[in-house]
């Protein structure tokens, strides 16, 4: 099927939605596009007189020759379903960000609508702090701040890969709840003082973690593309700045625990600051990098140039008419696709290590959670994949192409070999050092005598490794560990139940702290292997195990 017989999904004589309203941009060129007042796009000249032509009574071909006549009729028809797309025609509008919004692939918003009253009532307080010089002793502090840190590495690497006191780890996460706070009432504070007005603001899951936001997509009414870099990159001041006085703080104090509790902070803000920066995720780096290139939904375009160029390669679809004139637009795209997915899988992967012991209750939040993600992340593969079958050159090909790849990823992901490891703890009993798993949970350790084992802290960040030794199995028994065999949090006098399943020799002059992880090594499998493993068939048998628990019961006659 060659491009020029697809048939576009607008009507023959198109009509833009009545809540789309035209505006003059920033320069003469260009025109702001705005749904129900928020902006969604900027364009330029010829393609507002498009819009504005669109009045229902006008043919698609009328269009292209009073406006785009140097362009084929298929490359009309392109602008025509990006319009579409954009919610922009009759027919295709979209419902307008609320209380409550859905954003592909896993962000869900809630929100408050009265974010502009409050941002100008914060802005009224606040103008007297907002002056130019104040940049100065930001950047000194800032500066100052990353020197002292960098000085005090060695320290900082030990409290992120030690068990911590719980005191200390609730302050942190305290601290760490305000700076985000106040993160974002840096954007609308600042996008207030710049003329604009922050639409909407409140709580969401971004990637399945819990985060503020402010909506400061009205900062490209602005006519300075500085002083969109500025509202974009506020946020990330506030905790780059307490990351530097923290750092500047350690660097004074006296008490190592409280050296410590602040070392952590800096490191916890330096690493917000790093992964705002990231241009490839909807982070305020992309915020700030779209508004000082000035081209909107940057993501976008890239990301629908990056899914042609592909397209074009497995199922030989025409070249199309590029959605941003720039030479990086592919490898842009693709970054914006891989980048989220691999942050995607990161957070999966937590989340599936953390309730894998969390007996069935943590396998059916591990099956739904999937799910989810499944559904979510499907629905623009399948969309995109919809595309390839449309424009490539035929379905035999598009059929050829699909199974090929799907046959190179699986085939790939059954030869790559990963470590075959069993995560559990382990915690000291006199002389003994005993391989523990959480008690009334689904973990399991499969152990041979002479199985090795690492030994190593529990840290907020990692893990450090202490000895390696050598594991043999013991008959379960019940056994109360330290907190820290679990969790990256030490608490004096604290213990919680656990299961003995073996005891570990290790050499007799390791310095073993009183629990941490033991991570067993049982060889080598698939990558497949282990992603099917741990992803579907280890929930799916906790979940069977506690529905049906006759299923496990080996005494019971079957015959």
């Amino acid at each position: 099927m060659t491009r020029e017989a697809r048939t576009p999904e607008v009507a023959a004589d198109p009509r833009v939605s009545a809540s789309v309203r035209l505006e003059p941009g920033a320069d003469a060129d260009h025109w702001l596009v705005t749904v129900d007042g928020v902006p969604v796009s900027r364009v330029s000249t010829p393609v507002a007189q498009t819009l504005r032509a669109m009045d229902g009574s006008t043919s698609v071909d009328e269009l292209r020759r009073r406006f785009a006549p140097a362009h084929s009729a298929a490359e009309f028809a392109d602008l025509l379903d990006r319009f579409r797309r954009a919610g922009l025609l009759h027919g295709s509008e979209r419902r307008p960000a609320g209380r409550v919004t859905y954003r592909p692939p896993l962000t869900i918003q809630f929100a408050t609508l009265r974010a502009p009253h409050l941002f100008a009532a914060l802005h009224r307080v606040l103008r007297p702090a907002l002056v130019g010089w104040m940049r100065w002793p930001i950047a000194v502090v800032v500066l100052l701040g990353g020197i002292a840190l960098v000085a005090q590495s060695g320290e900082a690497m030990t409290a992120l890969t030690s068990p911590l006191p719980l005191t200390d780890v609730l302050v942190v996460a305290l601290v760490l709840v305000c700076a985000t706070f106040a993160h974002e009432v840096a954007h609308g504070v600042s996008l207030a003082h710049a003329g604009a007005r922050p639409r909407r603001a409140g709580v969401m899951l971004l990637y399945l973690g819990p985060a503020f936001f402010v909506d400061v997509t009205d900062a490209w009414r602005l006519p300075s593309r500085a002083s969109r870099v500025v509202i974009a990159l506020a946020g990330p001041a506030v905790h780059a700045v307490l990351a530097g006085a923290a750092a500047l703080c350690a660097l004074a104090a006296v008490d190592t625990d409280t050296r410590r509790t602040l070392l952590l902070l800096a490191c916890a803000c330096a690493t917000v600051v790093v992964v705002n920066l990231v241009p490839f995720v909807r982070f305020d780096g992309y915020i700030a990098l779209m508004s000082a290139i000035d081209e909107p939904n940057l993501r976008a375009r890239t990301m629908a140039d990056a899914g042609a160029a592909v397209r074009r390669v497995l199922f030989g679809a025409e070249r199309e008419p590029r959605a941003l004139a720039r030479w990086w637009s592919v490898p842009f795209g693709v970054l914006s696709v891989l980048v989220p997915t691999a942050l995607v899988w990161f957070a999966l992967e937590r989340a599936v290590g953390a309730l894998s012991g969390a007996g069935p209750v943590g396998a059916l939040l591990v099956l739904v959670l999937q799910v989810a993600i499944l559904l979510a992340v499907g629905a623009p593969v399948v969309r995109w994949l919809a595309a390839g079958a449309r424009k490539g050159r035929g379905l035999v090909r598009f059929l050829l192409a699909g199974a090929t790849l799907v046959a190179a990823i699986l085939g790939a992901a059954g030869a790559i070999p990963v470590a075959d490891v069993r995560s559990a703890g382990f915690a000291i009993d006199g002389a003994r050092t005993l391989l523990v798993v959480p008690a009334n949970s689904a973990a399991t350790v499969p152990l041979d005598d002479g199985t090795p084992v690492v030994l190593s802290t529990r840290g907020i960040l990692g893990d450090a490794p202490v000895a390696s030794g050598i594991a043999h199995p013991e008959d379960p028994r019940s056994h109360p560990v330290p907190i820290s065999a679990f969790a990256p949090v030490e608490v004096s006098g604290v213990e919680v139940d656990a299961v003995a399943v073996g005891v570990i020799d290790v050499p007799v002059d390791a310095v073993v702290p009183a629990g941490g992880r033991a991570v067993v090594h049982l060889g080598t499998r698939s990558l497949l292997s282990h992603v099917w493993s741990t992803h579907v068939a280890d929930p799916v048998s906790a979940l069977l195990a506690s529905l049906f628990p006759s299923l496990d019961d080996p005494q019971e006659d079957r015959t």
